[in-house]
């Protein structure tokens, strides 16, 4: 009788376990004391929009792959902007970084 109850408790374990999983990401993952940003791109058409995901909520911004203004230097590592979010806007995505428009840098955390 013990071993078909300690059986059965594993067994709940093993299920409540697997329950309790965290998502995968599906992009690239960057954090900034409690803050959590993860971005992919929209393959659903030619606009390279991309799907933002802020402390687990998902938006859909426009993207910019031109530096802003012509007379300034592209800084080191810059690869595009994501635009269209107030704390976020722009998100300047480096090399291995994010920049959000109040200087916060962001580093990958996956």
């Amino acid at each position: 009788m013990k071993k078909i109850i300690l059986a059965a408790l594993m067994a709940f374990a093993a299920h409540a376990s697997g329950s309790l999983a965290t998502e995968v990401p599906e992009g690239v993952v960057f954090c900034h004391e409690r803050t959590v940003v993860e971005f992919r791109f929209d393959r659903s058409n030619a606009n390279n929009d991309v799907f933002l995901t802020i402390d687990g909520k998902t938006e859909k911004f426009m993207s910019a792959f031109s530096w802003f203004g012509s007379n300034q230097v592209v800084p080191a590592g810059f690869k595009y902007a994501i635009l269209g979010n107030d704390k976020f806007d722009p998100l300047l995505v480096f090399e291995s970084y994010l920049v959000d428009a109040k200087q916060n840098k962001y580093v990958k955390c996956n």
